[in-house]
């Protein structure tokens, strides 16, 4: 009697263990999952997968020109979104980081306020920016068309390649639908320029952030907004430290 006692608890005890380690081996998987949900997320909303952003060689100014604004909405997109107020969101978090990395910026406008084109020239060239940029979104009839492009002076110098030419690379990693590479002068005439570009004293460009009027776009511009804010200041300081 003892004997089969002593084999009774003996199962027994190894039933409980093999419970318990099935019951903890259980909480730690679900533990990790959580963990690998919450970091995810993290990531995704502080854009820490973008790209780290470079230090500048020395002192510089940067002109950062959000779109439209007060009474001049710009393009209306999809759900009836307004260009002017996505313009500005990217252009503050852009600011943010190459101010914190030692470039001085300087707005044209910080909030919803209307800013003439020759206003905006003018802010430029009386803070002696080193670089002008004006961050824009397009539009389009066909819903199809997308992608990301940039608008330089006619001339189309060695100088305003390279900036155009390395945002957009920049761009292109985190994500866009499609790079529609560097273009002069106007949409309507390519040995005319707009006026931001056309009455900036300094190496100017506009960078249209994809089609307002594309599903595609107006998604990857809502949910990379933080990783394309990273591209375009590193993109800006890489070329500040090579041209100027």
């Amino acid at each position: 009697m003892a004997g089969k006692t002593k084999k009774k608890l003996t199962v027994t005890q190894m039933r409980s263990v093999i419970k318990f380690l099935i019951g903890v081996n259980i909480v730690l998987l679900i533990t990790v999952i959580v963990l690998s949900v919450l970091l995810a997320v993290s990531r995704s909303k502080s854009g820490k997968d973008a790209v780290s952003i470079i230090k500048p060689d020395g002192k510089y100014t940067v002109c950062l020109d959000p779109g439209h604004g007060g009474s001049d909405i710009g393009a209306t997109g999809i759900n009836n979104i307004h260009e002017k107020d996505g313009n500005l969101k990217l252009s503050l978090k852009v600011a943010k980081l190459l101010k914190k990395n030692g470039v001085k910026v300087v707005m044209t406008r910080d909030d919803d306020s209307t800013v003439s084109s020759e206003e905006r020239a003018t802010i430029a060239n009386d803070c002696d920016a080193d670089l002008y940029l004006a961050l824009h979104r397009n539009y389009a009839a066909n819903p199809e068309a997308c992608g990301v492009e940039a608008w330089i002076y006619s001339s189309g110098s060695e100088k305003n390649h390279a900036i155009a030419e390395t945002i957009l690379s920049n761009l292109e990693k985190v994500g866009i639908s499609d790079n529609r590479g560097v273009r002069t002068g106007t949409q309507f005439d390519s040995d005319n320029d707009y006026i931001v570009i056309k009455q900036t004293n300094m190496t100017s460009l506009i960078i249209e952030m994809g089609f307002i009027s594309n599903e595609k776009d107006v998604e990857l511009y809502d949910d990379n907004m933080d990783d394309y804010a990273a591209a375009i200041a590193n993109g800006i300081i890489e070329w500040l430290n090579e041209y100027q």
